[in-house]
C-alpha cells in the first residue's frame, strides 16, 4: 500500500473536509499503489493547493486535479475553452489548473528544480498532470471532448476550403491568414486530444494506476536525491495541518478554568500553559450556558486568527457566528459609531493620546454582554479593563482576564496592575508549559531565564515547570549564534536555508522574529525573491505599489531613524503594516517574518530570533517562548543583556554563521 500524509485518520478530522472524489481517489491510490509511492492530499506551497500530489523517489512528481463536476453543466470548445452552461461564463479548466500549478513547482516553488530545467529541459517531464472526474465515465469524457475535437475538424475543413476557392493574388494574400488559422486550431486539436488523455473517470482508475506505475520506464531525467528532499520537504503536512481535529484535552485545573459561571475572574500564567484554549473552550462553554453573544477582546490584531481556530477545535467544527472577536481599540472605536458620537469632537476634547482610557460612554445605551473575555490583559491599561466591565457587562455577567506579566513588552505609563482592577479576586496561576513536550530542554532554558530577569521585576511571575534529571531528546536544534559582521544579514539568511533543508522543514512551521520592523523587512525581502512569504508587515513591494517608489529608494528611506521619513509616508506606512496585521493568517502554508510584538500569543514548531542589543528581556522572553521544538538565538552585536546568559547555558549548542 502506498503511504499517505497526513493518515486517512488525519485526512478525516481536517476542518475543510475532503470532497466526496478526492476522498473516493486517495483511498483508491493508497490500495492499488505500493510503498515506494508517497500521496500527499492538498499540500500547502506557499498558497497553492493541489488537490493530490504523488511522489516516487528517483522516479516522478504526479500531480492530480480532483473535480466532482457534473459534465452536463459545462462544455468545451473548438479552442479547448471552457464555459460554464448556467450562466456562460467562460472558466478556468481543471488542466490549465494542473498544469498551472505543474509551472509555479519550476518558477516559484521549488527554486533548485527551476535551475535545473534551465539547464536542461528535459526537466519539464518530470511533473506528470491528470484530471480525475469523479461523477463521469470514460465514455462520457470521450463524447465530452468529441464534440469539441469535431468542431475543430469541421473549422479546418471550412477554411481549408475557403482556400481552395481562392486563386491568384486573392490566394497569395490568403495564404499567411490560412495558415496562422490552421497552425492554430491544429495546436488547439493536440491540446484536446492531450486533454482527454490525461482525463481519468471513475470506471477506468485502473488505467490511471497503469500509467503511474509505468511512468518510471519513459523517457525522464534523473531525478536526485536533492531535488527529491526538496519536495518532500515542502508536500509534508505542517504541525498545524497533523494536529486539525484533535480534540482539545484539558488538565483538571484547565477544565476547571473553563468552566462557564457568573463573576470576576483572573488567569496567568507561563508561555504555552493553555491560556488561549482555556478562553475559547470557556467561550464556548459561555454560549452553551447562556445562548448569548461573546465578547472576546485581545490586544494583538493578528491573535484574531489564532482564536478563530482555536474555537473551532473546540467546537469540532467552523461555526464563529457566536463570538464577537476584535482588539479593544477596535471595540472602542465601533461603540463610538454605535452610541452615535463624533470621533473629531472626541480627539479634539480629549485628545487622541488619552482618548482609550477616558469612559466617554457615561450617559449612553450600550451594547451589554452576559460574557466577556480578556486575553493578553498585561498589555491593557487599568482604566481600559475597567471602561469595559463598568459599560459592557452584563449585571450578574460573566468576565475573565487572561495574561502574564513576563510578557509586558508595551512600557506604559500606566501599565496593568491587578491591585488597580477590582474584583477579580487572586490569580489561578498556571505553571505547566503543553508548548513544548514536559521533558524538552527548552522548559528548563526558559525556567532558568526567568530566574534571571524576570522574577526580580514581577515578584509573583508564573514559573515554568521543568524536568529535573536527565532531559528528553524529543527535539532538534536549540542554539545559540554570535553575529558581530556589520553586513550579516546575508549570511543568516543562509544560515537559515540550509537549516530548513537540514532538518527538512515545512515552511509553515517556521517563524524569524525581530525587534524591529526595518531589520525585519530587510530579511524578508531577501527570502521572497526565492519564495513566498507570510509577513506580519508591509513588505517592500506592497510599499512600493502603495508608495508608487522603487523598491532601492524605499530600502534607502527606510533608515534607522523613522523620522527621517516624510510625515505623509510615515502615515501610509503605518497603516498598511496595521492592514496587514489584520490580514496575517498564522498557517498559510508559508513561512512567516513577524515582530516579537505581533507573534505575542502565538507559537511555531521553529524559532529564529534576531536578538538586537536593545531587546529587553520581556521582548526576548516573548520571542523565545513562541517556540514549541526548534529555537536559534541570532545575537546582533553580542552586546545585549541577555547575551552573558544565552552564551553560557549548558542547553544551547553555540553554531557559527558560515
Amino acid at each position: 500500500m502506498a503511504i499517505v500524509y497526513p493518515t486517512l485518520e488525519n485526512i478525516e478530522r481536517l476542518k475543510v473536509k475532503p470532497e466526496e472524489g478526492e476522498w473516493h481517489l486517495i483511498k483508491y491510490l493508497e490500495e492499488h499503489l505500493d510503498d515506494s509511492h508517497e500521496i500527499f492530499f492538498n499540500p500547502s506551497l506557499n498558497g497553492d493547493r493541489p488537490d493530490i500530489v504523488i511522489l516516487k523517489e528517483d522516479s516522478s512528481i504526479i500531480l492530480i486535479e480532483v473535480k466532482d463536476w457534473n459534465l452536463a453543466a459545462y462544455s468545451v470548445n473548438e479552442n479547448n475553452k471552457w464555459l460554464e452552461l448556467n450562466n456562460k461564463t467562460k472558466i478556468c479548466s481543471p488542466h490549465a489548473q494542473v498544469f498551472k500549478y505543474k509551472d509555479q513547482l519550476y518558477n516559484l516553488h521549488l527554486p533548485r528544480l527551476g535551475l535545473k530545467y534551465l539547464e536542461d529541459r528535459r526537466f519539464y517531464r518530470l511533473v506528470d498532470c491528470y484530471v480525475y472526474f469523479h461523477n463521469a465515465n470514460s465514455d462520457r469524457l470521450e463524447s465530452f471532448y468529441g464534440a469539441a475535437k469535431s468542431a475543430n475538424y469541421q473549422e479546418k475543413e471550412e477554411q481549408h476550403n475557403l482556400m481552395r476557392e481562392k486563386s491568384g493574388d486573392k490566394a497569395f494574400q490568403y495564404q499567411s491568414k490560412y495558415e496562422k488559422s490552421q497552425n492554430y486550431l491544429r495546436n488547439n486539436s493536440d491540446n484536446l486530444s492531450r486533454d482527454l488523455n490525461m482525463s481519468f473517470g471513475r470506471n477506468n482508475l485502473s488505467a490511471l494506476i497503469t500509467k503511474i506505475i509505468r511512468l518510471p520506464l519513459t523517457n525522464k531525467p534523473p531525478f536526485d536525491q536533492e531535488i527529491y528532499h526538496d519536495f518532500k520537504r515542502r508536500f509534508c503536512p505542517s504541525d498545524h495541518t497533523l494536529k486539525q481535529g484533535i480534540i482539545v484535552g484539558l488538565d483538571n485545573k484547565q477544565l476547571a478554568l473553563s468552566e462557564s459561571k457568573v463573576g470576576l475572574e483572573k488567569v496567568k500564567g507561563v508561555a504555552g500553559c493553555g491560556k488561549t484554549t482555556i478562553l475559547s473552550q470557556r467561550a464556548v462553554n459561555s454560549f452553551r450556558r447562556h445562548g448569548q453573544r461573546v465578547l472576546i477582546l485581545t490586544f494583538n490584531i493578528t491573535l484574531r486568527r489564532f482564536i478563530e481556530d482555536k474555537l473551532s477545535d473546540v467546537q469540532g467544527k467552523r461555526n464563529l457566528e457566536p463570538f464577537d472577536i476584535t482588539n479593544y481599540h477596535q471595540f472602542y472605536n465601533s461603540q463610538i459609531n454605535n452610541t452615535g458620537q463624533i470621533w473629531d469632537d472626541l480627539v479634539k476634547e480629549h485628545t487622541l493620546e488619552k482618548l482609550y482610557e477616558t469612559d466617554i460612554f457615561k450617559g449612553h445605551s450600550t451594547i451589554t454582554y452576559d460574557t466577556i473575555l480578556v486575553d493578553e490583559v498585561q498589555d491593557y491599561d487599568c482604566s481600559w479593563v475597567n471602561i469595559i466591565k463598568k459599560r459592557f457587562l452584563s449585571k450578574d455577567g460573566e468576565m475573565v482576564l487572561f495574561g502574564e506579566e513576563s510578557q509586558t513588552i508595551y512600557n506604559r505609563e500606566a501599565p496593568f496592575k491587578s491591585v488597580a482592577v477590582k474584583g477579580f479576586g487572586n490569580w489561578n496561576k498556571l505553571s505547566r508549559s503543553y508548548r513544548t513536550s514536559y521533558d524538552s530542554p527548552l522548559n528548563q532554558l526558559f525556567q532558568d531565564f526567568q530566574h534571571e530577569f524576570i522574577t526580580k521585576k514581577y515578584i509573583e511571575a508564573s514559573i515554568f515547570e521543568a524536568k529535573s534529571g536527565q532531559l528528553g531528546m524529543a527535539f532538534s536544534v536549540i542554539a545559540y549564534v554570535p553575529v558581530i559582521d556589520q553586513n550579516w544579514e546575508n549570511r543568516v539568511f543562509d544560515f537559515i536555508k540550509d537549516f530548513t533543508a537540514l532538518y527538512s522543514l515545512h515552511p509553515n512551521d517556521i517563524v524569524i522574529i525581530c525587534g524591529r520592523k526595518r531589520m525585519l523587512r530587510r530579511l524578508e525581502y531577501l527570502w521572497s525573491q526565492e519564495e513566498k512569504t507570510n509577513f506580519m508587515l508591509a513588505s517592500y513591494e506592497d510599499l512600493s505599489k502603495i508608495l508608487n517608489m522603487k523598491i532601492d529608494k524605499i530600502m534607502s528611506l527606510d533608515a534607522p531613524d523613522a523620522s527621517l521619513l516624510h510625515k505623509d509616508v510615515r502615515e501610509k506606512i503605518v497603516k498598511t503594516d496595521r492592514l496587514k496585521k489584520q490580514m496575517f493568517y498564522p498557517n498559510s502554508g508559508k513561512i512567516k517574518f513577524s515582530t516579537a510584538h505581533s507573534f505575542k500569543g502565538l507559537e511555531s514548531k521553529t524559532v529564529f530570533y534576531i536578538m538586537e542589543d536593545s531587546d529587553e528581556p520581556e521582548l526576548v522572553y516573548t520571542a523565545v517562548t513562541r517556540s514549541s521544538e526548534n529555537l536559534v538565538i541570532f545575537d546582533v552585536g553580542c552586546n545585549n543583556m541577555c547575551t552573558q546568559f544565552f552564551k553560557s547555558s549548558p542547553l544551547l549548542s553555540e553554531k557559527y554563521l558560515s
